[in-house]
Parts: structure tokens; C-alpha cells; sequence
């Protein structure tokens, strides 16, 4: 059986059985794997706090024939201020599903795998919660070959004016009010929000602890790129409801 070690964030967690747990991980040397962890729910286990989702880890793996099993575990970050808050919970939760939903098993990307990771350490630095997840979505989106276009109309090539413009997921990008009517599909927003997008995809990630965007923009921007996820996805992420739900408590 081989044995190999990778950097690891966990996605999700399943129980199995009364002891164990199967979880889908997330490496930067393999890709997207699952691995079974054998008694992490035991009291005392070693490996209980490393099966936890969005956890940072060392993880050492054996190869199974259906499982991977994981054997040792070193915990590189918890990210412990991301759990203090329902809030922060929910938005980490989402960008693991958003992971999980796009990648395929053993299909590494090292890029995405660092984007996703330092998106958890801003998560962590105290930075809104909603700001980090636009920024993780345009960003990986680009990565995955996805990228939204913002800035030109799609039809007829002109800069988006400060005035409403439609959305289309299925043309991937902006058409602006000069060119009739839009696809079906398409949603109306302020051009102003391209602004937005440019700041997200230029920012240093150290930086956005210091973001201050209007509530009207952020929620335009996760309209937008809600329903561009989706269309791509052919499904709604579950925990968008979990979202959703925390923002009508609020």
C-alpha cells in the first residue's frame, strides 16, 4: 500500500459507522481525493480535530483500493476566529462547496488550492465575510476558465457606463441598454458595479481586511455572480440557503 503525504484543506466530512469518518479533501499535490479517517471519532483521537471542515492540515495517506486512508495528521490551521461566528461558519462552508462543486477527483491545481487557502486566512483575518467570498468566486472563476465579463458590452464591444446594464450567464458577461433587448436569462444591474469587480480582482489579499463596499453593490455583486455560478453549476449550493437564512436573522 503507498504511502504519500500532501497539504490538505478539508471540504467535508461525512460519519461512518460509530468511529470513523470519510472526507473530501482538498490537496495542492493531488487534487480533490476522499479518504477515509479510521477513528477519528473516538474521544482523544488524533485525528479528530484534522477531519474537521475547512482545517488546514499535513495529512500522511495511505492508498486504498476505494478510500484512501488516512493514517497521521498535523494541523497547520484551524482557523479559529472563522468558527467563533455563525457568519464566518457559513461563508467558509460555502467556498469548500464551491470548491467541491466545480473540481473533479485527482485533478490537481495548485493555483486554486492557494487561492482557496489564503481566501480562509483573510476569512480569519477579521475581513467581511461577503467581500472575501466575491473575491474567492471572481478569482477562482477565472482560474477554472469560468471568468465573468464585466467590463465591455459582449455585443457590441463598448466600456459599461455607469447606467444599468443586463447580466447574461449564458453569454458570460455584460450587454449594455444600447443593444436592445437581452437574452432571457439575463438580469438587470447598475454598470457601477464594474467598478466593484475590478477593485476584487486587482486587490492584494492582505488588503481587503480594509474593503468598505456599499450593501447595495455587495448585494448586486452576489446576484450577479450567484446566478453565474449557477447557470455554470446547473444547481443552487445548499449553503446559500445557510446564508441566506443568517442574513434574514441579521
Amino acid at each position: 500500500m503507498r504511502t504519500y503525504s500532501a497539504n490538505a484543506i478539508v471540504l467535508r466530512r461525512i460519519d461512518l459507522g460509530e468511529k470513523d469518518r470519510i472526507l473530501t479533501i482538498y490537496t495542492r499535490e493531488n487534487g480533490k481525493l476522499s479518504a477515509v479517517a479510521k477513528g477519528a471519532r473516538r474521544p482523544g483521537s488524533k485525528l479528530s480535530g484534522a477531519s474537521e471542515p475547512f482545517t488546514y492540515v499535513k495529512m500522511f495517506l495511505s492508498s486504498g483500493h476505494n478510500l484512501d486512508v488516512l493514517t497521521q495528521a498535523e494541523i497547520k490551521e484551524s482557523f479559529p476566529n472563522v468558527k467563533e461566528s455563525m457568519k464566518g461558519i457559513a461563508y467558509a462552508v460555502y467556498l469548500m462547496e464551491l470548491v467541491n462543486s466545480f473540481v473533479d477527483e485527482r485533478q490537481p491545481n495548485p493555483e486554486l488550492f492557494d487561492t482557496l487557502l489564503s481566501a480562509m486566512y483573510v476569512l480569519e483575518s477579521g475581513a467581511n465575510p461577503e467581500i472575501t467570498a466575491r473575491y474567492f468566486e471572481l478569482h477562482s472563476l477565472a482560474i477554472l476558465g469560468y471568468e465573468p465579463h464585466f467590463e465591455e458590452c459582449l455585443r457590441c464591444g463598448a466600456k459599461i457606463k455607469c447606467e444599468k446594464a443586463a447580466f447574461s450567464p449564458s453569454l458570460g458577461g455584460m450587454v449594455c441598454a444600447d443593444c436592445g433587448v437581452p437574452p432571457n436569462d439575463a438580469i438587470w444591474v447598475p454598470g457601477a458595479i464594474v467598478s466593484y469587480v475590478q477593485a476584487l480582482k486587482n486587490a492584494q489579499p492582505q488588503k481587503l481586511k480594509d474593503f468598505k463596499f456599499p450593501k447595495g453593490a455587495l448585494r448586486d455583486l452576489a446576484c450577479v455572480l450567484r446566478w453565474h455560478i449557477r447557470y455554470r453549476l446547473e444547481h443552487e449550493l445548499k449553503s446559500v440557503d445557510f446564508i441566506d437564512s443568517i442574513a434574514h436573522m441579521q
